[in-house]
């Protein structure tokens, strides 16, 4: 006769299960939903194609930038890959962004053009910047509006015209970005910022605007 399992023994392997499932939550970002789900602001075009999407600025543009819908908590990873289609488009991720102070909101100007001024001066959040050696930087991230450096590379990583992974996280305060796997930017922010919206940015120069692909977008959120 076989043995059966002790009650403690089939407790345990259930909660070992449960709390395996339950200890992150992943979704995937379709191209469709980045489409049309996700707020678009400032002066150029995005469009589904050929399951990527495609963002590119306009002349005169101050920048182009996807926000998400929803807000994520304090422990949250964004995975995507990313092509950058000219050299100088600067490629940006801005994580647990929100209005200052507790309320979990996130107002832009009506006549919000895309610009960085906003996103400095008058919202709290995590930027992340990456192949932006066409702005005369390193790999970066910075927490605003402080202007606090978490941490920035020695090195540029990234080049255009190929899919890149990227992977941009924060957990227990620390946070990183990591490119194609390797960690790049790493550190702790020991008073952290509370739950927030993502976004996508790229920005050029005044002379050659920025476009990018985007694909396999996918959020894990992670229990405290």
């Amino acid at each position: 006769m076989k043995n059966r399992p002790s009650f403690s023994s089939a407790c345990f392997a259930i909660l070992s299960t449960f709390m395996g499932l339950a200890s992150a939550f992943a979704e995937s970002i379709s191209v469709e939903e980045l489409n049309s789900g996700w707020a678009f602001y400032g002066n150029g075009i995005r469009k589904a194609e050929r399951g990527m999407l495609y963002m590119k600025e306009s002349p005169g543009s101050l920048g182009v930038m996807l926000v998400s819908p929803d807000a994520y908590g304090e422990a949250v990873t964004v995975k995507y890959e990313i092509m950058p289609l000219t050299a100088a488009s600067v490629c940006v991720l801005v994580m647990s962004a929100s209005d200052p102070g507790d309320a979990l909101t996130l107002n832009l100007p009506d006549n919000y053009d895309g610009s960085m001024g906003h996103w400095i001066n008058s919202t709290e959040n995590y930027f992340f910047a990456f192949h932006n050696a066409s702005h005369n930087r390193f790999p970066f991230a910075i927490r605003f509006p402080e202007r606090k450096l978490i941490d920035e590379h020695q090195e540029s990583v990234m080049t255009n015209g190929k899919f890149h992974e990227v992977e941009v996280g924060r957990k227990d305060g620390k946070i990183w970005l990591k490119i194609d796997g390797k960690t790049i930017v790493e550190g702790v922010d020991e008073d952290p910022l509370g739950a927030g919206y993502l976004a996508f940015r790229i920005r050029g120069l005044s002379e050659e605007p920025a476009a990018c692909l985007i694909r396999k977008v996918r959020i894990e959120t992670h229990l405290e």
